[in-house]
Parts: structure tokens; C-alpha cells; sequence
């Protein structure tokens, strides 16, 4: 877990967002989901560190794959909320589905995209 420069809020292992407050947190793939989450509950959103803030941002946008539940952290790509994890999209997709996991693209550019890219990786 890492301090990301806003209130409350902390990078998790699985590359997730959680906004922490008493003894409950709120859990959200991306910083967008998770202040649109917070905001819902009546909560705050302030930033603490605004240098600290703005490298969570970027890290946040570098890691939307156009995926459901994957995220790619050193040059493995992982499926959240479960212990699977690939060097290759393919192997992960073949992985997830093998273990009865809905495998879904939420952006079918970026997806396509993030496709390719991984498949170049491997015909070098």
C-alpha cells in the first residue's frame, strides 16, 4: 500500500484505489471511479501532496488497459481480485477464462491497441 498524495486514499498491490476512512475504505480500480465513489458517500477529496498527487494521476492513466479487472505492473499483466498473472495478454485471457473469470474489454481501442502491442513484444 502507498500513500498517493490525496486525503485518505492509498495504491494498493493489485494496482486498485482505496479511500480509507474509520474502520471502512472504499475500493475502486481507477482515481476517477474511486472520487466519483467518494463524493457519492458524502465524503471528502482534497489533495495533500499535490507533486505526490500528480505522479498518482499519471500512474493511474498509464495503467488502463481497456480490460476488465487487468493491469500490467513490471512487465507482468495481472487480473485484479485474483492471484493470476502473465508475461502476455494471450496467456493471461487463456488463464482467466480456465478459471471460469469474465474476461471483458471496457474500451475496445485501447484494448486493441494494448493487443498488439503485447503480441509485437513477443514476435521480436
Amino acid at each position: 500500500m502507498k500513500f498517493s498524495g490525496f486525503m485518505n486514499v492509498y495504491l494498493l498491490d493489485d494496482m486498485s484505489w482505496e479511500y480509507q476512512f474509520g474502520d471502512r475504505s472504499l475500493k475502486a480500480a481507477t482515481l476517477k471511479e474511486l472520487e466519483l465513489l467518494v463524493n457519492l458517500y458524502g465524503l471528502k477529496w482534497n489533495i495533500l501532496d499535490d507533486d505526490l498527487a500528480s505522479r498518482s494521476r499519471e500512474i493511474d492513466k498509464n495503467n488502463v488497459t481497456g480490460f476488465l479487472n487487468v493491469y500490467l505492473k513490471d512487465d507482468y499483466w495481472y487480473y485484479r481480485g485474483s492471484d493470476l498473472k502473465a508475461t502476455s495478454l494471450q496467456v493471461l485471457k487463456k488463464k482467466v477464462l480456465k478459471n471460469g473469470l469474465e474476461w471483458k474489454e471496457t474500451d475496445k481501442d485501447l484494448a486493441y491497441k494494448n493487443w498488439k502491442l503485447d503480441m509485437r513484444r513477443f514476435k521480436k
